[in-house]
């Protein structure tokens, strides 16, 4: 072999070794984070409840609530990887977008709820943000729902808040492809619903998601039925605006 051709060999080489390090750094690290998330997930219980001026924390979340208190629930979809908490700082609304359970920079993030939804009053949808991370974590894993076959085998969503009651299994009511829209295009745009309240807010937002799902569930959503919907980005559309989105009402 020639010098150049020797040259040319160890840079293809060390540019392949360099890649495949960043690859394995980017897995290595995305696993850590989720298993981070999730080991939170196998807190033992405290004793009580625990009384705060929002509200009664149930014992199961009381010591999770003491490591942060920003926590406002725990999702959760049986056969996939989605098992996390969730958070909310309506103050500085996407503080956990590139942050994890401890605050620290971390490009995963940590599920998040929309300021303008509200686990107190309550608004009668609670939208939940997280990432969609290339190993699988986060809320990657929601993409499956564009599936039919998979939405019949995984038809329930476990959404519990913190406080007492607040724990509850949701049925999917439909699972879309959307965008995020410029402010001044006419266009259902489900993000803008995460304050809802009222029938008609309802009505519209259900006749935007039917208009949209992907197949149908047969769910049906009436007024005073509590809604959550799992939205993440999805790379169907350039400028990584594209997102996917679960909506499910509650049922127990």
């Amino acid at each position: 072999m020639s010098l150049a051709r020797k040259i040319v060999f160890i840079i293809a080489l060390l540019v392949f070794l360099g890649a495949g390090s960043v690859l394995a750094h980017h897995y290595i690290t995305g696993w850590m984070a989720s298993k981070e998330l999730s080991d939170l997930g196998n807190l033992e219980a405290g004793k009580d409840d625990l009384v705060t001026d929002k509200g009664i924390i149930d014992a199961k979340y009381v010591k999770l609530y003491k490591k942060n208190h920003d926590v406002i629930g725990w999702v959760k979809i049986d056969g996939t990887k989605i098992d996390y908490p969730v958070m909310q700082t309506p103050e500085d609304p996407e503080f956990y977008l590139r942050r994890n359970f401890k605050k620290e920079d971390k490009i995963s993030g940590v599920p998040f709820l929309d300021k303008d939804s509200d686990i107190f009053a309550p608004t009668g949808n609670w939208l939940i943000y997280g990432h969609h991370m290339k190993d699988g974590t986060m809320f990657q894993n929601l993409l499956k729902y564009a599936e039919e076959d998979f939405y019949k085998e995984h038809p329930i969503i476990k959404f519990d808040t913190i406080y007492k009651g607040g724990q509850g299994e949701y049925q999917v009511v439909a699972a879309f492809y959307s965008q995020i829209y410029p402010e001044d295009e006419d266009v259902f745009k489900y993000y803008t619903y995460a304050g809802l309240t009222g029938a008609k807010q309802l009505d519209e937002y259900m006749a935007g998601v039917r208009s949209l799902a992907l197949y149908d569930t047969g769910a049906s959503v009436t007024e005073g039925e509590q809604l959550i919907t799992l939205s993440t980005c999805s790379y169907h559309v350039p400028g990584k605006v594209g997102r996917f989105a679960v909506v499910a009402k509650r049922i127990k």
